[in-house]
């Protein structure tokens, strides 16, 4: 009997261990200190053991297992307790958690959002004198200050109204080719592709407060807010307008375009909301599997030194929250954050460590502009998926580069910066990629293969921050390009020489191939290999190819006329390919006039 004790002891210890970096988020946690410039001295984040079944019911804690409370309940009773997530109900977290549980292995489940309570304490004395209490408590999985959230931003603190406002689509760099020397991710490559801007993905953008009414960026709306409004602060409201800009700004002749600017935003303000927990539950409840949730926040940890500023995640109610939603296939983007530090660094005790510890969401750095390095401000590490630009990016708002308005309506910068900047890219590149591969290929791609595609494509740099997303090269990895390519997503009405859309049908020597265009979107299913995307009731045929020898390829031109009439017309063009008997439908294109 002693040999097995002994046995189970020991077990005991080495598994005892293995949790101590999550498990060390107590009292113990040599990096959580009550630094009133990091965290609210006067509140607490408390986490009781899965099982207990703990809940608030009229500001008393009960538990619905049976779990005898009363020990934990006492320190309650001596601050103001409330759920750590009150925008969902506890039966809808607890689905959540049996969901989660169903698809993640043991070990790697996120911790059930309902056991999770914010102490509000008289002082800040008395919440140190309840976090020692409530962490000897063998109930308390996890007690400590509740972090402050930090824009990501490391520098810069529909129709256009007159003066009109100069069109930068030519300078925003992170939109260019692949190829160049300071390569972007192509999203016009993207967006020629009927899905590629992002079409029926939900975009979820969780932020401090925006701007609203901006003129390029007409889904920045008090409409489209989820929960409480939030105050207004200028500093913070242009962060906010800067970063969901990127992503939604409108494909029209002036301003800039957002990466996926048919993606459909909501915003969720983190004040109104109680925090990160409880706006990740709001949009987790709003929106459906494959959607794409952007936070663009990160943390501070002074006991790693001054300006460790870190992902939201290092804190387990963030961990636990985000873990949730990405076990319910909803892709969470967030920065790797402005402190200038190795995320791999022992001293964040394998918080960052996907062997250990693996969230799943997106996380990015910042490169210096176009520059395939690390930005000087960027953490990086392993546990890095991907980068884009952190320096030098056109966005709305702050109006150092453009202010036709007093009131930042049509406001416009060329210095966004940070991974407030580098990480709304991602997020557009990952609505891109799911918008396309669900409309041409009828395919809901999970987180892991987004993060597989990531990894993959992407211009390669030395420094430990993932590639820079190929959208080219993961549209053709995907089979998402079928046949037809479209030279460009949009072209100028009115420009000095006529603008030249190009549709080029791809295939084997001797196929033959009719193009078809149409000027309104469809999804009918005819029994072929994918639907026709192009309504049928004006579907027009645009010429017929046979195919030559290599490069067994055939062109259609469209030159814009210049009718401002026809500004922001829609196009949509499909093909369909005869070989050997057979009937092949090839991927649809998207183009507008602007």
């Amino acid at each position: 009997m002693r040999p097995l004790l002994t046995s189970l002891l020991w077990s005991s210890l080495v598994v005892g261990a293995a949790l101590a970096p999550v498990a060390a988020q107590g009292a113990a946690d040599p990096l959580v200190v009550a630094d009133p410039a990091a965290v609210h001295v006067d509140r607490l984040c408390v986490k009781l053991q899965e099982g207990t079944g703990a809940e608030l019911v009229d500001g008393r804690l009960r538990s619905r297992t049976g779990a005898d409370l009363e020990a934990v309940a006492r320190w309650f009773r001596q601050a103001r307790v409330e759920p750590l997530v009150a925008t969902v109900s506890w039966d809808e977290l607890d689905r959540w958690h049996d969901q989660a549980a169903a698809v993640l292995p043991e070990g790697r489940r996120p911790g059930h959002l309902g056991l999770w309570f914010r102490v509000h304490a008289a002082s800040a004395a008395q919440a140190e004198a309840l976090h020692r209490s409530l962490a000897a408590e063998p109930l308390v999985t996890c007690v400590y200050h509740e972090p402050r959230y930090f824009l990501a931003s490391a520098a810069v603190p529909g129709n256009d109204p007159l003066p009109p406002t100069p069109a930068y689509m030519a300078l925003q760099g992170s939109h260019g080719p692949t190829t160049a020397t300071l390569p972007g991710h192509d999203f016009p490559a993207a967006a020629a592709v009927y899905g590629g801007r992002g079409r029926g993905i939900g975009l979820r953008v969780i932020e401090d407060v925006w701007i609203f009414g901006h003129e390029d960026v007409e889904q920045l709306t008090a409409a489209n807010l989820l929960g409480p409004a939030p105050a207004y602060e200028v500093t913070t409201a242009n962060h906010g307008l800067s970063g969901a800009s990127l992503v939604v700004a409108d494909r029209n002749a002036f301003g800039i375009t957002g990466a996926a600017d048919e993606a459909s935003a909501r915003l969720i303000a983190i004040g109104t909301n109680g925090g990160i927990e409880g706006s990740l539950a709001l949009a987790v409840s709003s929106s459906q599997p494959g959607d794409v949730v952007m936070i663009v926040i990160m943390v501070l940890v002074p006991g790693l030194g001054p300006g460790t500023f870190v992902p939201l995640e290092f804190y387990q109610a963030g961990f636990d929250a985000v873990r949730t939603a990405t076990a319910l296939n909803r892709h969470v983007v967030i920065p790797a954050g402005n402190g200038n530090r190795s995320l791999d660094d022992p001293a964040l005790l394998g918080r960052f460590d996907r062997s250990f510890r693996d969230s799943g969401a997106i996380i990015v750095a910042a490169s210096a502009g176009g520059n395939l390095q690390k930005a000087q401000f960027s953490n990086w590490g392993s546990r890095i998926d991907a980068h884009s630009w952190g320096d030098g990016v056109i966005s709305c708002g702050y109006g150092t580069l453009f202010q036709g308005t007093t009131d930042f309506s049509q406001a416009y910068t060329a210095a966004a910066t940070g991974t407030s900047s580098s990480t709304p890219h991602l997020a557009g590149a990952i609505a891109a990629i799911q918008g396309a591969a669900r409309m041409q290929l009828g395919q809901t791609l999970s987180n892991a293969q987004i993060a597989a595609l990531l990894a993959a494509h992407g211009a390669t740099t030395p420094d430990v921050i993932g590639r820079r997303t190929d959208l080219p090269g993961i549209f053709t990895a995907l089979g998402i390009y079928d046949g037809l390519r479209l030279s460009a997503p949009d072209a100028m009405i009115g420009a000095p020489v006529p603008e030249v859309l190009t549709a080029t049908l791809s295939g084997a020597e001797n196929d033959l191939m009719v193009l078809f265009g149409g000027l309104s979107p469809g999804n009918t299913n005819l029994g072929f290999n994918r639907p026709v995307h192009i309504d049928l009731g004006g579907l027009l045929s645009l010429g017929a190819f046979v195919l030559p020898s290599a490069p067994s390829t055939a062109s259609w031109q469209l030159v814009v006329p210049n009718d401002l009439t026809l500004r922001g017309t829609d196009l949509y063009f499909q093909a369909v390919r005869w070989r050997a008997g057979a009937l092949h439908v090839t991927n649809s294109c998207h183009a507008t006039l602007l």
